[in-house]
């Protein structure tokens, strides 16, 4: 019988194979959805031995594993996201990052959410540098660090939920927001607005327009943290990322007066022109060669 996942974790990463492994290790320990979810991870150019790591984890891991790259030429996300979707099948796409650890529970409750129209928005608990230069495979294994958050860090999270479950109930036009560690999302949802807009380039607001389509197409956005929330393990800030979200680079083109809810470069100008990236799969735990383009 053909494998068919019911959902499609969408791993972005660039330059943090360390990261990406204990990651993926943590998305193996998943519970109550064996034979429902598949994993590609979606690399924005890495030149180190990214690659490796993820043909290393497919070739022992008991769901498919793809992988997609392109050449390094700035911060691209909204694309790398883009060619992600493209690469699974699955009809329920969660997006998130390679430097989250996912609490064994975490696609179980994103499954269990589902609902037809509607987006679910998470966040993360935030691991310091410490205790994430002391997470490696048994820590990850055994759940450790499931408990080194300290107090005011969950309690911020939980304020978050307080204050979207408000936000839901009165139907704000912006809130809750979708921040980028953990959002789901349904493939047809997603392809309707042609995807995360590809003319975002350095870190930020790619996940305020995405929202802000959604919206405009009719889908509703509800909050998941009073189920789950995904660790973020420490690394040094993007060089594009601003102090302030104001001086970002990209804040004058999300706050335009015009914006389409379909946008121009998306997920069809893959499909339109084949751009250039290299992809792999492994649908039976054994990573295959190079099988062509995300459009493919």
């Amino acid at each position: 019988m053909a494998f068919r996942p019911q959902i499609a974790v969408i791993l972005s990463t660039y330059q943090r194979p360390d990261h990406l492994y204990r990651s993926l290790l943590s998305l193996g320990l998943q519970l109550g959805v064996e034979g429902e979810y598949e994993v590609v991870v979606t690399d924005d150019g890495s030149t180190d031995h990214t690659e490796d790591v993820v043909r290393r984890f497919a070739e022992s891991a008991n769901f498919p594993v793809g992988f997609t790259t392109h050449e390094h030429r700035g911060f691209h996300l909204a694309r790398s996201r883009n060619e992600g979707a493209l690469v699974s099948s699955a009809p329920y796409l969660l997006f998130s990052d390679g430097d989250c650890l996912f609490p064994p529970n975490h696609l179980f409750q994103h499954l269990k959410m589902r609902r037809p129209s509607f987006a679910r928005s998470g966040d993360c608990l935030h691991l310091d540098a410490q205790s994430t230069l002391r997470i490696d495979e048994s820590v990850v294994t055994s759940g450790a660090y499931l408990g080194w958050v300290p107090r005011s860090e969950r309690q911020r999270l939980h304020r978050r939920w307080i204050k979207d479950r408000l936000y839901q109930v009165v139907g704000h036009q912006k809130k809750p927001k979708l921040t980028g560690s953990n959002i789901a999302v349904w493939r047809d949802d997603l392809e309707r607005i042609n995807g995360f807009d590809e003319r975002f380039v350095g870190w930020g607001c790619e996940d305020d327009d995405l929202a802000d389509r959604l919206r405009a197409a009719g889908v509703r956005i509800a909050s998941i943290l009073g189920s789950t929330h995904v660790f973020h393990m420490w690394h040094p800030s993007d060089p594009s990322q601003p102090k302030k979200w104001s001086d970002g680079s990209n804040v004058d083109y999300l706050l335009r007066q015009e914006k389409p809810t379909r946008c121009e470069i998306g997920l069809a100008a893959h499909k339109a022109s084949g751009r250039s990236n290299r992809v792999w799969t492994s649908r039976t735990g054994t990573a295959s060669g190079p099988v062509g383009r995300a459009a493919a």
